[in-house]
Parts: structure tokens; sequence; C-alpha cells
């Protein structure tokens, strides 16, 4: 666990309550005096929480341990205490966004005040907020949704001279896309002269040369024979580098979503949404660092199912170069963010999209007037698994009611809903979801890692799939040839290990006593590790044909093996609103709506049947950027 610079809270009992709560429970509860430990299951390990009482009275509550995510868990972190002492109660509200960590926060409280000898029924009696007077506003842009795509909506309007209001339903900006890795595909060709190539790759790049012509429709088909003319110049001359280039990324982006539904129907991306993207990613990077003063690394990196190396990363951190430093901005410029504000319906005047109708988490009613446009950045809903299974045409009896989900519990679908109930929106897609193959097999959280230095094993401990594959057919291949509900083992080194949770994570210092931890044969999984090490030392694979290794699981140092036991969780819906290059939605009818944009994954027709690792963040924010544009300039 990670240790907090201690949060602490503390109140003197002369509080006086605002209007707009219910007298505190102080009246009904006695305790017995002194200072109690409590402690609950959060999202990512034990949250910890110590409360002082008096006899008749909470005094303080202190957060001493957690592991919870920086940017997410924030708000229930710093809320929750001092509400606990305010209200003097436990009957509060979770926080919208971070759910798990509000639980875990009034759990722990919840079991040290037992200890201290309270009437938990009486302290845990619901709170009562009265909605404040309606609130009613007017700026030229009106974002909904302050997850990456909504951020760089915000900005972009801000950065055309235009007025914009954000409002956004948890109590901090960052959605999913704090909760992803956050890695940014886009081709630079200054970080790819200084990435050295190996064998592996030439081989890859070997294989797009053998690609049937057909396979390829309409203008991808022009883009490939440009990129194959582009493979062989390379490979006649210096391959010291690595080679890159805006085609290349269309065209892995074009196959990795090719897909067939369950009734034999192909899906593939709309190549001028894909062209916009892999031309303009790298562009965004660049705006958003002289706009922002966001700042990235100078290396490149891999997500898994990203396919190549051309990822980007922020510099300091997620929260702080795609949140902080942007909403600065937009705050500094004339922009208004408002939090913990739900919209709920689109308001439409003579066929226009005029405004948003809001609930702030106390019922407040919020009324909010667009004069050129409303953007949709609401994200997708692979946070709602009944929606998902609802529309899945990809998964079918693979998908169950209690799968995983990589997403922040607020990414359910409304924007998509809103848009449809309000303008007749067109969707598209629906009926694909990405499942992230790497989840915690324990809760479902995203375990970061890229493929290239670990091997996938069964509950057996044989090898059964290129870790370097799309997700999807990782994903797959997991649930044909896992334990129940597709689970598997990452086998690797520690030292490569990203993230890490006691309930799913072995370490030992050889793989036999691995093995045995995780209830395998030792012979087997020996076996098989050589088997992998030796394709390594090759740089081709002759069982599933992975060419890209970065290391062979062999320790050295104080280096020790490791097993990460995984299951496929909902990650990303494929499917949403139709837009265009300019992010405009349109209706059922072929017809743009007026004023309304959208931007993100509550947008459809990008990805098609299955995402490639790093095309979400470069999505969200580059059509934000776009969406941001075309809002601010609209007439």
């Amino acid at each position: 666990m990670k240790k907090l610079s201690v949060l602490f809270i503390s109140f003197v009992m002369a509080v006086t309550l605002s209007a707009c709560s219910t007298a505190p429970a102080s009246s009904e509860t006695a305790y017995k005096a002194g200072t109690y430990t409590g402690s609950a299951q959060g999202m990512n390990g034990e949250v910890v929480v110590e409360v002082e009482v008096s006899d008749d009275a909470i005094l303080s509550v202190k957060i001493t341990d957690e592991n919870e995510t920086d940017g997410i868990s924030d708000p229930a972190i710093e809320t929750l205490p001092a509400e606990i002492v305010e209200y003097q109660s436990l009957g509060l509200d979770t926080i919208t966004g971070c759910t798990v960590t509000s639980t875990a926060i009034l759990e722990a409280a919840a079991k040290a005040l037992e200890s201290a000898g309270a009437d938990l029924a009486s302290l845990q009696k619901p709170v009562e907020k009265i909605a404040g007077e309606t609130i009613e506003k007017t700026a030229d842009v009106i974002v909904v949704g302050g997850g990456g795509a909504g951020i760089s909506a915000a900005a972009t309007v801000a950065s055309e001279g235009k007025t914009v209001i954000l409002i956004e339903k948890t109590a901090a900006l960052g959605g999913n896309t704090l909760a992803s890795g956050g890695v940014w595909n886009a081709v630079n060709a200054e970080l790819d002269a200084l990435t050295p190539s190996d064998e592996g790759r030439l081989s890859t790049l070997r294989t797009y040369l053998e690609y049937d012509e057909n396979l390829f429709v309409g203008e991808f088909k022009n883009t490939y024979s440009t990129l194959k003319q582009q493979i062989n110049d390379y490979l006649s001359g210096d391959t010291s580098t690595l080679f890159d280039s805006v085609e290349f990324h269309l065209i892995q982006s074009y196959l990795g979503g090719l897909r067939e539904d369950l009734d034999g129907n192909t899906i593939y991306g709309s190549y001028d949404l894909l062209n916009t993207l892999v031309t303009n990613s790298d562009a965004t990077i660049s705006w958003l660092k002289e706009t922002a003063g966001s700042e990235f690394n100078n290396t490149l990196s891999e997500p898994i199912g990203s396919l190549w190396l051309r990822s980007q990363t922020p510099k300091t951190s997620k929260q702080v170069d795609f949140f902080d430093k942007p909403a600065a901005y937009v705050e500094k410029n004339g922009g208004e963010i408002i939090y913990q504000t739900t919209a709920d319906e689109l308001y439409v005047e003579n066929g226009r999209i005029v405004g948003v109708h809001a609930v702030k988490n106390d019922g407040t009613e919020v009324i909010l007037h667009a004069n050129n446009g409303v953007i949709l950045a609401t994200g997708g809903f692979a946070g709602n698994t009944e929606m998902v299974m609802k529309y899945d045409n990809y998964w079918g009896d693979d998908l169950y009611a209690s799968i995983g989900s990589t997403n922040v519990s607020s990414t359910v679908g409304e924007g998509i809903i809103m848009a449809q109930k309000a303008a007749d929106a067109d969707v598209t897609g629906m009926e694909f979801t990405q499942l992230m193959p790497i989840g915690f097999a324990s809760n479902g959280r995203l375990a970061l890692g890229n493929g290239t230095n670990v091997m996938y094993v069964t509950p057996e401990g044989k090898r059964f799939v290129d870790e370097y594959a799309e997700r999807d057919v990782i994903s797959k291949a997991a649930f044909a040839n896992g334990g129940e509900q597709g689970l598997f083992y990452e086998i690797g080194l520690k030292s490569n290990v990203a993230l890490w949770q006691d309930e799913d994570c072995y370490e030992a210092s050889s793989i036999e006593e691995l093995a045995k931890l995780i209830n395998m044969d030792p012979a087997v999984l020996t076996a098989e590790v050589e088997k992998y090490n030796g394709y390594a030392d090759a740089g081709l694979d002759a069982d599933f044909g992975k060419t890209v290794f970065t290391t062979k699981i062999e320790t050295s140092g104080d280096d020790v093996y490791v097993a990460r036991a995984m299951k496929p969780s909902l990650h990303h819906t494929m499917g949403g609103l139709v837009i265009d290059t300019l992010c405009h939605v349109y209706n059922q009818s072929g017809e743009v709506i007026p004023g309304l944009y959208a931007a993100g994954e509550v947008t459809g027709g990008i990805h098609a049947g299955n995402r490639l690792g790093g095309n979400a963040i470069a999505d969200i924010y580059t059509f934000g950027h776009i969406a941001g544009q075309s809002a601010a300039n609209a007439n």
C-alpha cells in the first residue's frame, strides 16, 4: 500500500450545518471516547480509516493508508471524511465516478465506529440533501463530459476565443482516460529516428507485403499500395531505426477493426474518420503542448494490442498533462467547469440542439443554453454490462452478467440515449465491444502490459496465444483455452510488471516454485518457458507467430519470476453516434443534426470491430479538438 501524507480532516463540534443538510446524527449516538481504526477493500487494495470520537460526536476522520488510482479516487478521499464529520453520519451518497473507493471509506469508517460502540443503524440513515435554486447559464458551447474528449473540446473552444461551459457528472475530470494506460498513438518521424529497430520488427513488416489486395476496400486499397512501396523502400535501405508512416497506422487500424459479427456481417472503420485520426494525431499532441503546456516523453511505447511501437506518453502524469493543464487553460481563458452535474436531456428548438438540461448531485436543476452548439463527450457504455449484452452480436455466450470492467462506473451510455431521444440520432457498430484480455481476475481492473516481454498460459501451464496479437484475438483465445470465464496467467519478470494486486499476483525465485504457487505442474510450466525463451532468441515463434520480443523470461540480479491471474474484462465499446470528420452528429435519415457534435467513445464508425491499443487516447483528443473547432466556429 502507498503511504499518504496523512489526510486529516478535523472539525470543531460547534459545526454550523449548511441549509441543504439534515440535522446530524450525533444527538442520537453515544460512543466510547477514543481513536479507532477500520479497513475495507477498495479498488486496488485495503483502505484504512482512523476515526476519533468523543462521548457523543465524531471528531475527526483520517485516511491513513490506501492504494487507489490517482485522480479517479481523489474526490472520494478528499470529500467523504469531511462529510462524515460535517453530517455526523455514514448515510452519505457515494461519489459518482469513484463508487468503489467511496464504499470502502464508508465501510472502513463503519468498522471503526462499531468498535467505538456506535449504533450503526442510526448512523447509516440516509442523509437528505435539499436542492438549491435552479442554475441557468448561457455559453457559446456546452460540453457534456469531462474525460479526454471533453477537456480537449473545451480547451479548443477557449482557444478560439469563445465561451464554454463543461459539465462533468463526477467530482473530477478524467473518466476512462485516467483509468486507461494513457498511451497515445501518433506517427512521429523524430521519435522513430531515435528508436532502434530489430529483426522481429523487420519480419513483421515483411508480413504486410503479403496481404491479398482484395482484402482492402475503397481508398484503403490505394493506401495499402502506398504502404507496400514505403516498406520496400525502407527494407532496401537503412533499417537500423524504426519504420512508421501514417499509411501504416491507417492500414493497421483498418485490419485491426475488420471483423465479422455472429451473423457473418462484416464491419470496418470509415476511411475518412480513420484517415482524419492518423493524419492529425501527432499535430494534436503539438497543439496540446503549445496551448496547455502539456509535456510528453521522448521515447515510444506500445500497449497490449497496439501492434506497433508508436505510442507517446505524458511526461508528468495523465492527471497533470491530460487534465490539470488543459483545465487550467480553460478556466484562465473564461471557460467554466461544473462538477457533479449529470446531463439528462438535450433541448431542441426548430430541429436544432440549443442547450442541455442537467441535475446536480443534490438535486439542483441546471439549465444551460448554447449559442453555437452542444458537444457530447460522455464516453461509451462499458460500465453498463446490461447495455453491452443487449447490443452484443460478437462475443455471444462468452459474455456473462458478472464480467469485470476496466471502466469507471460512470460510463453507462447516457449520451447516446439522450441524442437518440432528442433528435433520432443514428448509431453504428453497437454490437461490438472490446474486451481487455489483461484484466485482473479478482476485479476486472486494467493490469497494464504490452505482451512483448511475457507469456500467457492456461491454468495448466500451457502457452496458448501470440501475446502481441489484437486484444479480441487474445480474449477469444482465453475463453477457448483458459479456465472458468477465460482465466489465464501472465508469466514474466517482476521488473516488467506495471501493476500489482496481492490477490492476483505471485512471485518466486524459480519457475518451479512459481508453478507450485499457482497449482501448475512445474515440469509443464518450465518446459513452456524454455520453449518461449528459445523463440525469443530466434525472434520468431513457431507456435503462434509472435515476432516482437523485448526480453526473455529469465532472471538476473535481484529480479524474480511473477505470475498475474487474468480474465478478459469489458474495456471499450466500439459503437456509438454516427459522426463525420467535423464531428457533426447524424440522424437516422442521414442528415446532420444542427447544433449537435460528438467526440470520443460516445461515437462509432472509427474503430469498427476492434480497437488498436493506443488508438483511444489519439481518438478522443484528436476528435475532441476537431469538435471544439467545429462548434466554436458554427454559424
